[in-house]
């Protein structure tokens, strides 16, 4: 089968425009039977806090919110990983997250998925 690993870093809330893009290609490549993957490192693990209302802001040109791209996303099978150092920066524990994100992986952890044979890696 083959595996897509979204890696998300750059992306936030200054361009929510931009934002949604990782999360369409996650649920289309979902949708494909892909086992895909959202590895979600540094300041983006703030787009998955229940409590954020940034998360909730209309993204044109649709006006649907970023939460619901998101949403659609686990909803179609896309596994998420928040990084272990994103969360110990920010005193986050897995319960200050949405219900859909997984497990806590380290870089290593990343790394060796990213790397597996048949895997293609998509940083936004």
């Amino acid at each position: 089968m083959k595996r897509l690993v979204v890696q998300l870093w750059q992306t936030n809330f200054d361009e929510p425009n931009l934002a949604v893009t990782p999360f369409l290609m996650a649920s289309t490549a979902a949708a494909l039977d892909m086992d895909v993957e959202v590895h979600i490192i540094g300041a983006t693990v703030e787009m998955f806090v229940k409590g954020n209302q940034l998360r909730h802001r209309p993204v044109a040109p649709s006006g649907r919110p970023l939460s619901d791209f998101i949403n659609d996303a686990i909803r179609t099978g896309v596994k998420f990983y928040p990084c272990s150092t994103a969360m110990r920066d920010r005193q986050l524990q897995l319960t200050d997250l949405i219900d859909g994100v997984g497990e806590i992986i380290g870089m290593v952890t990343m790394l060796d998925r990213s790397t597996q044979e048949n895997t293609t890696v998509l940083t936004f």
